[in-house]
């Protein structure tokens, strides 16, 4: 039977396609919205929510938006973040981070890293358990979510931001209709422009540059585990998906794939897909991080 919270936590999931900014955050949660980078083009800002009502150890999830590495908010996975928030009492943080117009790669990966570091500084004033901290992001938060997973530590992507005392390590992956592969991308010509604002050249004029931005590539037998939600009419092609979930497995890494037959890109925040996307993924961040709902 269904406690009052689980239905709370239920209607966050049925609010239509983003959540609004003059929405009522129920009374036993917190939200903030406030800085949490100062890069020198511009002023990065978060949302976190987190319950109010329990000292138990928390974990964290930091949410990445799409949008072509040029577009696009922090209010994509609010009511994702919200929901996740009220029912298994995680920290969930949704962030900004620094378009190719306005700063090139690997400042966007930077900033995710940024944020990564932000959450373990702020540790013991929420409560949150540092070895229980995932990422989520969609389309191109997913591949920046995916990097931001593979690379924690790896120096020249950790930026001159801020909280470099705290490292950016996470420990699994949630991702709908990512990119990983550049290379697939350049070959199907998927985002050229989008790819040529993010980098700044074509990949002739950045050697190699193209690849350490394929997450494909950075996989290993120490990669945390990850989830890959992903539509088969996507114009960015589930096949690189499929590809990472077997290069995981190939290096012995837990990984869960979910192919959505006669789905397109970006469906999971439009109904009924944003309610059983969302689901799917606290299935799995709940077997991760062993949660029970509260």
């Amino acid at each position: 039977m269904k406690t009052e919270r689980d239905r709370i936590a239920d209607e966050v999931v049925r609010k239509t396609e983003r959540w609004p900014e003059d929405n009522v955050v129920p009374d036993d949660m917190e939200s903030q919205d406030l800085i949490y980078h100062s890069a020198p083009e511009q002023e990065l800002s978060l949302k976190y929510f987190t319950r109010k009502d329990t000292d138990a150890a928390r974990p964290a999830i930091v949410f990445i938006h799409g949008g072509s590495w040029r577009g696009g908010d922090n209010l994509q996975f609010c009511r994702q973040g919200m929901y996740l928030a009220q029912k298994y009492n995680i920290f969930s943080v949704c962030i900004n981070y620094r378009f190719g117009q306005v700063a090139k790669f690997p400042a966007a990966l930077q900033d995710c890293k940024a944020a990564v570091r932000w959450v373990r500084s702020v540790a013991d004033k929420f409560n949150i358990d540092t070895q229980r901290i995932g990422v989520v992001g969609g389309s191109a938060g997913a591949h920046l979510a995916s990097l931001t997973a593979l690379t924690g530590n790896v120096e020249k992507y950790e930026g001159a931001g801020p909280y470099q005392e705290f490292d950016s390590d996470v420990h699994m992956a949630v991702l709908f209709n990512g990119h990983f592969d550049m290379a697939d991308q350049l070959r199907d010509h998927v985002q050229d422009a989008a790819m040529h604002n993010f980098f700044g050249a074509h990949p002739w004029e950045l050697p190699g540059v193209y690849g350490e931005a394929s997450p494909f590539l950075w996989v290993n037998e120490k990669s945390p585990p990850m989830l890959f939600l992903h539509g088969d009419q996507d114009h960015y092609p589930h096949r690189q998906s499929i590809a990472m979930h077997e290069r995981l497995q190939h290096y012995g890494v837990y990984s869960e794939l979910e192919i959505y037959e006669g789905i397109g890109h970006a469906w999971f925040n439009k109904q009924p897909a944003c309610e059983n996307t969302t689901l799917r993924m606290a299935q799995f961040i709940e077997h991760i991080f062993n949660l029970k709902t509260e």
